[in-house]
């Protein structure tokens, strides 16, 4: 899958570079002034395979066991990391605990940037080096550097799989079903493979998520799973209950909703009929646009249809936009595009109490689910 190539194109994206690396030096600006406020989710990642050790695997969902082992783990440590994940995700996180924090942070950087690479050399081919360095230099990547979350594995392993799609689809499959480690950027998945009847995909996909399950099931105790279908819900109700944790990094319409202040039943009827108008959207895409506007449209639909994704999960956006810039696109849609790539670095400055993602993020979905077929290069 290439990138646009026409002159008109190749100079916006030599634009997108250049702000690109302006967005990067004010980022690192900021962070130099705002270091003190920004915690490392990385120290969460390089706990959970310690605590599992140590301790009964299941009661790493019960909170106060959790916390208490974080905070003597990390001396002067007040906060709380909790573990939202499927216990299958403790597989791939598990050598953690045979490095030191420093060593294994530096693995886990160079690994995730080889996978996001990997992905996007993939999906764009080798002329798409403009479109990665975008990405890579994009906001949402900085905010994931410099956290140590898994937005370049999932970003990596999503573009991986909608590139093999179409030719190696049982590849395509395995790609996805190792994102069920992360199940919530993944539900807009199934409904590309039912629409576009990929049934050897979606046979791939299932297998690959249920051989995680089986395989977590024999290293770990199965009654896991009941306990994170147990915590999960709780959790998720004290994220929108305020419980001093920060709704203005998570970029979904339910978050931004609570943060503004409605009650959470409003919040969840109104993220309940976005995800089920996104799904719709996608499925009508899938199936009468061509291939790139569907892709482009997943990636842009994934963080409106779920209540819970952060601003570093967001990289794949600059991989949707790329795949609808052309000659074509509007000055609108370009300065809309900007707006959504830019706009995570309000969380590195006072303005990010009214970081309401959601908003541009779902005028970027309805501008890409309309393209023509002629807008696609």
């Amino acid at each position: 899958m290439q990138p646009p190539a026409t002159t008109s194109t190749r100079c916006r994206f030599i634009t997108c570079i250049i702000c690109a690396s302006g967005a990067l030096s004010c980022a690192l600006l900021a962070m130099v002034f705002t270091h003190g406020r920004l915690n490392s989710d990385f120290l969460a990642f390089w706990s959970f395979p310690r605590f599992a050790a140590t301790h009964k695997a299941g009661l790493i969902y019960a909170a106060p066991a959790l916390r208490a082992f974080q905070q003597l783990l990390y001396p002067g440590f007040h906060s709380f990391y909790p573990y939202l994940y499927p216990p299958s995700f403790l597989l791939p996180v598990w050598w953690l605990k045979y490095f030191g924090f420093g060593a294994a942070q530096i693995i886990w950087s160079v690994v995730g940037l080889g996978v996001i690479c990997a992905g996007g050399w993939v999906f764009f081919g080798r002329h798409g080096w403009r479109v990665l360095a975008a990405m890579l230099a994009s906001p949402a990547a900085l905010l994931n550097i410099s956290t140590g979350e898994t937005a370049f594995f999932t970003t990596g392993l999503l573009l991986a799989g909608l590139a093999w799609l179409p030719r190696r689809p049982i590849l395509a499959g395995v790609a996805f079903g190792l994102l069920t480690l992360k199940p919530q950027l993944v539900v807009l998945v199934p409904v590309l493979l039912l629409a576009r009847r990929d049934w050897s995909a979606l046979a791939s996909a299932a297998l690959t998520a249920c051989g995680l399950v089986a395989l977590s099931c024999v290293v770990l105790p199965p009654t896991m799973w009941l306990a994170w279908a147990h915590a999960l819900p709780s959790y998720q109700a004290q994220y929108f209950a305020g419980c001093g944790l920060n709704l203005n990094i998570l970029i979904t319409p339910a978050a931004n909703l609570i943060a503004l202040g409605a009650p959470a039943l409003l919040a969840w009827a109104v993220q309940l009929l976005c995800t089920l108008a996104v799904a719709w959207v996608t499925c009508r895409v899938a199936r009468v646009a061509p291939y790139p506007v569907a892709c482009a449209t997943l990636l842009c639909g994934s963080f409106l249809a779920v209540p819970h994704a952060y601003a570093y999960d967001s990289i794949p956006l600059t991989a949707a936009m790329a795949l609808c810039v052309n000659a074509r696109t509007p000055p609108w849609q370009m300065a809309l595009g900007a707006v959504v790539y830019l706009s995570p670095l309000l969380l590195l400055t006072p303005a990010r109490q009214g970081f309401l993602y959601a908003v541009p993020e779902a005028l970027l979905f309805a501008s890409v689910a309309l393209q023509r077929a002629e807008t696609c290069g």
